[in-house]
């Protein structure tokens, strides 16, 4: 396996940091600042929001440049954003740094995708694009825990130092062994990239998935405000560590899942796991060790969804394989905005333990349409071709 593959894994750890950050030091954040829980929320809905509305039009916009220029160009950028951040003198322009930073995350990790496969024989192209993601999973372990742990017994401006640093560190390394200079790719107009969202297969595909997503960060960016409430303790970066540990399990365990069983069939039965886990997250977690668990539990039943949607967009619209697994990822993060703007604006008139009630109407409706589009059997629509 070439060795470069892993300093694009650096890459997209440095940004899977980025994105999980914000949740473990919001309370933080809110009381330097002096703005409420749920307007700190909103840094993870714009960040989100921009990388789900500007992943296919950056990617259309950077079709004519070299790709090893363009990913480096975005990690760098990456980092100078994250170092905005950690320098921003007031709120506002700590929002306008934190939709930079979605920018620049957008046009990298595609590319890093794209560049790790490259480097790759044929035989190990699927190896490769597993350690690629791998340093996203592991942001959720590491990363993330080890940025609310800075940012809680040093302030939130060290913890985007770190995303800052962790960024230059992986640019360095690029810059010191070279990626290969490659083949300008054939440019796909924005209009050709979301073609396939107008099919009908496919909205019906990828709406429940946002959906889902909407539920479960209709909680997680206030997940700290509810463990400290619950637990009443002020670190909570060992329990957001088992969520991100259960994220990593999960990867592990989904492709051979999916090998063995249809991907409608996982889909469906992994969603009402996470209703009932999320149900249940703020009755049961009343101690720290069944608080690890629970976190565990719903990282885990969170990330089993992701492999089998890709198996079934991917049998839905088969010659837009690269288009159509760009809006799911796109999915996952206009999810991850939605559910973060709906969670903030229901602090304004619930409890944070009553999120997860929130969050589970948004992923009961995601069910109905699965069960509604599966009993209709869907697979009797032509393929988009």
């Amino acid at each position: 396996m070439n060795p470069r593959i892993i300093l694009l894994a650096l890459g997209m750890f440095a940004l899977g940091t980025d994105a999980f950050l914000v949740a473990g030091v919001l309370p933080v954040i809110a009381q330097e600042t002096g703005v409420t829980e749920g307007l700190v929320g909103q840094l993870i809905t714009v960040f989100a929001l921009t990388y789900g509305l500007g992943a296919p039009v950056l990617a259309a916009l950077t079709a004519h440049w070299p790709r090893h220029r363009v990913l480096m160009g975005a990690l760098g950028l990456l980092g100078l954003a994250n170092l905005a951040s950690a320098l921003s003198p007031s709120f506002p322009l700590l929002v306008l740094t934190r939709i930079l930073a979605g920018c620049f995350a957008a046009t990298y990790t595609p590319l890093a995708f794209a560049v790790g496969i490259e480097l790759a024989p044929p035989a190990k192209r699927g190896q490769a694009l597993a350690l690629v993601v791998s340093g996203l999973n592991v942001a959720t372990v590491l990363g993330a825990p080890l940025g609310t742990w800075i940012g809680e017994h040093f302030g939130w401006r060290l913890s985007f130092t770190l995303v800052a640093g962790l960024a230059g560190v992986a640019l360095l390394f690029l810059v010191i062994f070279r990626l290969p200079t490659s083949a300008t790719p054939a440019t796909l107009s924005v209009k050709e990239r979301l073609r396939p969202i107008i099919h009908p297969r496919v909205v019906l595909a990828l709406f429940p998935a946002l959906l889902w997503n909407v539920g479960v960060y209709v909680l997680y960016p206030y997940i700290a405000l509810l463990l400290q409430q619950k637990l009443h303790i002020s670190d909570v970066s060992v329990l957001l560590a088992c969520f991100g540990l259960g994220i990593v399990l999960a990867n592990w365990m989904s492709g051979r899942l999916s090998d063995r069983f249809g991907p409608d069939l996982l889909v469906v039965i992994f969603l009402v796991t996470l209703i009932v886990i999320q149900l249940a997250l703020p009755l049961v977690t009343t101690t720290i060790s069944s608080g690890a668990i629970m976190l565990l539990l719903w990282g885990m039943s969170f990330a089993l969804l992701f492999i089998p949607q890709q198996q079934r967009l991917l049998t839905m619209a088969p010659a837009h394989a690269n288009v159509i697994l760009a809006l799911n990822n796109s999915a996952l993060y206009l999810g991850i905005a939605g559910g973060a703007a709906v969670g903030g604006l229901a602090l304004r008139w619930l409890a944070v333990t009553q999120l997860a009630s929130v969050g589970v109407l948004s992923m009961f409706i995601a069910l109905l349409i699965v069960a509604i589009t599966l009993r209709s059997k869907q697979e009797d629509w032509p393929l988009l071709c």
